[in-house]
């Protein structure tokens, strides 16, 4: 595996990828290149959080057996190092108080104050200074004992621990390599966790690279700019394509849920659509179909944005999920052939008339409200003969001179008065939304049916 396209650019790097496509592969790889300052840290383990006296014999003897240990996938005695390495971050802690003046005048800055920074991660135990180096007790002042931490209150006093010593190693350019560190953790803890890590690393001055597969962790970072993520697919990987956040991940992940290998994304796939008129018309569908339309629409913001987002999604899917599918559904605009070939993953299609809204002048439609073709195209005439003044009249006239070619027709700025003159009281959305989910089948093609407004390639993406 080439790694060159890979060493982080960026503060902090996030390897996003399923279970087995190779992202510990790709943290021991770093960890052994010349000439990068690295400390390799995975989490993965069982055992309970307590001081181990012969972690502190193995390391006196040999200094480079804890980081060979720490390389491997699983290394059974991470807790029992970190308690070893609490005593080491104690002494790091008053050396640095001892040697820096600026520090050393400050009388508020303690031992007690690098461990109120591990408390913080806590939100229902602290640690505590103790003759054997730490105990853990309740907010309310109860010892607890060791056996009795959760995996993720151990994981979080393990993590800080490491962290906080790897910050103080007199080390230039360092990197920290964090694999999986979200494995025990609940999404809250893991927000709480990165930022720990966004402070110390821009405080301490060094890079992070974290191994994950939880989209939670990308959200949590504070300053999106220095962060940057390479999906990884496959151990035969050999091109890394790196992003930077931007609000393709601030509007996608969300969707994606708090523990994105759940299915819950391909039961519901995100539907990239042009505007908010978009997402509430098909919020509704879905809504209103009783469960058999799943989607998570997604607003991209500009037509132009549409094909940045679809790339975005054809790269990182494959990186989170077994055989994912997403889709994107433009407006027609005008005329021009509506067929768009897919992207990968994404299914791409375009709707067979100008925008959304004119869904309101298929049959189905008027039909529902009650008119004919000809009925509501007199409705129309009669509303410009006593509006003539009206913002929308033009566009009106316009829409009842070429009626029969109403599909595609620009009706935005006249799509409310349109909805009064079919006599309902809901929002256009709404009932767009609400009739999508009633003419499911779609069996009629006559040219002004829903069948041809839609088109087959959008039929696919909303009822497949």
């Amino acid at each position: 595996m080439e790694l060159q396209n890979i060493i982080p650019q960026k503060r902090f790097t996030i390897l996003l990828g399923k279970n087995g496509a190779g992202k510990s592969t790709i943290l021991r790889q770093l960890d052994t290149i010349e000439g990068l300052n690295t400390k390799y840290v995975t989490p993965l383990m069982t055992l309970t959080l307590k001081y181990d006296p012969n972690i502190e014999t193995n390391v006196s003897n040999n200094e480079n057996w804890l980081p060979l240990q720490m390389r491997k996938n699983r290394f059974d005695k991470f807790r029992e190092q970190s308690a070893y390495q609490f005593r080491n971050l104690e002494t790091l802690v008053l050396r640095e108080i001892e040697r820096n003046p600026q520090i050393r005048a400050d009388a508020t800055y303690t031992f007690d104050t690098t461990l109120n920074q591990i408390n913080e991660l806590l939100p229902a135990i602290e640690m505590r200074r103790s003759d054997r180096g730490f105990s853990v007790h309740s907010r309310s002042g109860e010892k607890v004992p060791e056996d009795a931490l959760s995996s993720g209150e151990s994981e979080l006093i393990s993590l800080g621990i490491e962290l906080l010593v790897f910050a103080r190693e007199s080390r230039e350019d360092k990197y920290l390599l964090l694999d999986e560190p979200d494995v025990h953790l609940h999404p809250d803890l893991q927000q709480r966790f990165i930022e720990f890590v966004e402070k110390i690393a821009i405080d301490y001055n060094f890079r992070v690279v974290i191994a994950t597969h939880s989209t939670a962790i990308i959200g949590a970072f504070r300053d999106k700019g220095n962060v940057q993520i390479t999906p990884v697919i496959s151990k035969d990987q050999t091109v890394f394509e790196t992003f930077s956040y931007d609000p393709v991940c601030h509007e996608i992940l969300p969707i994606f849920g708090t523990h994105p290998l759940s299915s819950q994304f391909n039961r519901t796939p995100v539907l990239l659509v042009e505007g908010d008129d978009d997402k509430r018309v098909i919020d509704q569908l879905v809504r209103s179909s009783g469960g058999a339309v799943l989607l998570s629409p997604c607003v991209v913001g500009t037509v132009s944005e549409m094909s940045r987002w679809e790339s975005w999604l054809n790269a990182v899917l494959p990186s989170i999920y077994d055989n994912p599918v997403a889709y994107s559904l433009r407006d027609l605009d005008s005329a021009a052939n509506a067929a768009i070939d897919n992207l990968g993953i994404v299914r791409r299609a375009k709707l067979n008339c100008y925008a959304i809204e004119n869904l309101l002048l298929t049959e189905e439609c008027l039909a529902q409200q009650g008119f004919t073709e000809q009925g509501f195209l007199a409705e129309l005439e009669h509303w410009i003969d006593t509006h003539p003044n009206h913002q929308a009249t033009q566009e009106i006239g316009v829409l009842a001179n070429d009626f029969e070619n109403r599909r595609t027709l620009n009706i935005k700025n006249s799509r409310n008065v349109l909805v009064a003159l079919l006599g309902s009281l809901k929002p256009w959305e709404v009932l767009i939304g609400q009739l999508l989910a009633n003419n499911g089948s779609l069996t009629s093609g006559s040219l002004n049916s829903l069948r041809v407004f839609l088109g087959q390639g959008a039929i696919r993406v909303l009822f497949s």
